[in-house]
């Protein structure tokens, strides 16, 4: 498993207009710089931007900075992790001749679900030349994009899978990197609408110290985030709270816990990956589309319903 801290949250910007174009894009880089452990994708032609990163107060911070006056921003949201829940295997041929010119590639791939927050690998375990040492950079991009769709897209999705090279085929004059990169987006995403997805979404280990006449208040605002309290001791005067609770129903809780309990002080750190009940998921639309809109308010809904009052 990666044990890289993952990007929780993400927050979209784009101009105002297209003479903006220029003043997003050094506002861009300057983010970056300024903040190396943030996950920045621009795309220079529109001057929209993806900004990830792993905390809500990171990336407000990062916004305040910014020039608000040509930059749109769009709302936090929660980064979900997509999975599937079996391995699979498939095989795309990709064939086409325009004129005297042909495009020929055939990819063989295995294709398995990978822990929640892993994030995307490929390796290539081919013996022999079926698919030359040159073409394989090919087929790894192609599967990455298959699990990226539109790469500034404003839904937040990562797929956790393995993608193995197990076969394939090539033409001595129609083939080439990006044929092979055709073949293995094509494969991997047929792959991808034949099997059953998951999503999971990050929970939170919150810790709360308190004045104690706030414990009831703090307990009840929990239960409302459908948090769950793990421990809870008396010290003093004061009460510590120790619990989890979804990320997606913590974007603002600062202000909250300044509303109805002014001296407390708390801290949010990552705790774990869980499942969202949701009914099983497939994908569905156009061929080499995904419905991420589909997932993404699947998942937006999730934290109201299908929980049923039970805690998280």
């Amino acid at each position: 498993m990666n044990t890289t801290h993952p990007d929780l949250v993400q927050v979209s910007v784009w101009p105002r207009s297209e003479r903006e174009i220029a003043k997003i894009s050094l506002a861009v880089r300057a983010v970056e710089q300024r903040s190396p452990s943030l996950n920045v994708r621009f795309d220079p032609e529109t001057g929209n931007a993806v900004i990830r990163g792993q905390d809500e107060l990171g990336l407000l911070a990062v916004l305040a900075l910014m020039d608000r006056t040509c930059i749109n921003v769009g709302p936090l949201r929660v980064v979900y992790r997509l999975s599937i829940t079996n391995s699979l295997e498939v095989d795309y041929t990709h064939k086409k001749r325009v004129g005297l010119e042909g495009e020929f590639a055939r990819v063989g791939l295995l294709v398995s679900p990978e822990e929640a927050g892993s994030g995307f690998e490929f390796y290539s375990s081919i013996a022999g030349n079926s698919v030359p040492d040159e073409f394989i950079p090919g087929v790894a991009k192609g599967a990455l994009s298959a699990t990226q769709s539109d790469a500034l897209t404003d839904v937040p999705v990562v797929m956790d899978i393995k993608v193995v090279l197990i076969d394939g085929a090539f033409h001595d004059l129609d083939s080439s990197v990006s044929t092979f990169e055709i073949a293995s987006r094509a494969a991997l995403l047929d792959a991808l609408r034949t099997t059953t997805l998951v999503l999971f979404e990050p929970i939170m280990k919150l810790e709360i110290a308190a004045p104690e006449e706030c414990a009831e208040l703090i307990v009840a605002d929990l239960k409302a985030r459908n948090g769950r309290v793990k421990d809870r001791q008396s010290r003093g005067g004061d009460v510590l709270v120790d619990a989890t609770v979804p990320l997606a129903n913590m974007f603002g809780y600062a202000d909250a816990l300044e509303g109805f309990a002014p001296r407390a002080k708390y801290t949010l750190k990552f705790d774990h990956y869980a499942q969202i009940q949701l009914n099983p998921i497939r994908l569905f639309g156009q061929p080499q589309q995904f419905d991420w809109h589909y997932l993404a308010s699947e998942a937006a809904n999730s934290k109201r319903f299908l929980r049923n009052g039970q805690e998280a």
